[in-house]
């Protein structure tokens, strides 16, 4: 819990802070931009460029030099309003100011020093910023905040990527090669429960949304990229780290939806049931490890209570040895906790023969988080 609460510190008392407060602009606001209508709607001049890039420059300078929580807030939303200012009626304008942010953005965070005692908030407040241009010209910035040691700056630049997802997949070409880079090379080394969760949800492509090979194709990408990342969530989940139920849990549905895609395979159709059972092996070491009481053992419960129906529609079976005791009322902690782990053994004999295989969890270290992007490629 304590890697959640302290990103939930990053996500929201950093994101506010005083709002009543300000601080003095560095530089001379430029004149409000003004672009015709012309012009919103074929596109822009190198002039009106230069009008997006001056707003652009001016508001990071101010979230830069903010001195105080309340010029970091004035300053974010400044740049939320002029990057707003046209609403929707020019998608053109707001994808230029996308890219005018983003080509900035990355270098300036880059330069915030530990000496700032706002380093902070401004960085996730930059994040936040970058996460709400849904345009895939943010995408570069996006890519190189997916590895920030600020695991609030992570959190929304996942949250950033889930909102251009689908643009990118229909667009093709360098958009999706980079989400699909930076999933592949971050999704496994993720260090934070709350960070790992947002990646499951911009990996699940829901069935939905299987409309074109576009998608189909993702998913299969996806779905390889989570059989990784659900190695180092469960290692994780199964030394007592009850916070890792959240992207396990998370994943559950995607797994489900697996078994359709890859219907009738039947290797890959093992290979998702091993992935169900080491989810519920390591939900019910999670569990013990809480003594099957407090906040650890009420975090595994919701996990082990989804992924015991998930594991019997997709085998064939209709075993209970989970559920049971976990909501049984005459038993003990302690005897809960053991006639769990007796029902996942039970469940590892009956998908034997289906070629599951008892679950093997390796101490994981986690990798330093860098300030590097995962990939180089960018879109223009």
């Amino acid at each position: 819990m304590r890697m959640i609460a302290m990103l939930r510190i990053s996500m929201v008392a950093l994101v506010l802070g005083a709002l009543t407060l300000t601080t003095a602009h560095a530089a001379e606001e430029p004149p409000p931009i003004s672009i015709t209508a012309k012009n919103l709607k074929e596109g822009l001049s190198p002039s009106d460029v230069k009008q997006v890039q001056a707003h652009a420059e001016y508001w990071v300078s101010e979230l830069t030099t903010a001195k105080r929580a309340g010029g970091i807030y004035t300053a974010r939303e400044g740049l939320m309003a002029d990057y707003n200012k046209y609403g929707d009626s020019s998608i053109r304008f707001k994808v230029e100011f996308a890219r005018s942010v983003a080509a900035i953005v990355p270098a300036t965070m880059g330069k915030l020093t530990k000496a700032d005692r706002l380093k902070p908030q401004k960085e996730v407040n930059f994040a936040l910023a970058i996460s709400k241009m849904t345009q895939l010209t943010a995408i570069s910035a996006l890519d190189t905040m997916v590895t920030h040691s600020n695991p609030g700056v992570r959190f929304l630049a996942w949250r950033g990527f889930r909102a251009i997802r689908n643009d990118a997949i229909r667009a093709g070409g360098p958009g999706i090669k980079t989400l699909s880079a930076a999933l592949a090379k971050q999704a496994g080394a993720e260090p934070n429960p709350l960070v790992a969760d947002a990646i499951v949800d911009v990996l699940y492509i829901k069935k939905s949304e299987w409309a074109s090979n576009a998608f189909k194709k993702t998913f299969d990408s996806n779905f390889k990229t989570l059989v990784v990342m659900q190695k180092t969530s469960c290692s994780r989940l199964a030394v007592g780290d009850a916070d890792w139920t959240r992207p396990c849990i998370t994943a559950i549905p995607m797994l489900k939806d697996a078994s359709d895609f890859y219907k009738p395979d039947s290797k890959a159709a093992t290979l998702i049931l091993q992935q169900l059972l080491d989810i519920a092996y390591a939900g019910a070491k999670a569990y013990a490890a809480a003594g099957g009481e407090g906040i650890g053992a009420f975090q595994c419960t919701p996990l082990l209570l989804q992924v015991e129906p998930a594991i019997g529609s997709l085998s064939g079976n209709s075993g209970t040895e989970i559920r049971e005791p976990l909501l049984s009322k005459k038993m003990s902690a302690d005897e809960k906790k053991s006639a769990i782990r007796r029902g996942v053994l039970d469940w590892v004999d009956r998908l034997e023969d289906l070629g599951v295989k008892t679950p093997v969890f390796k101490p994981i270290k986690a990798p330093k988080p860098t300030t590097q992007p995962a990939t180089t490629k960018t879109t223009s």
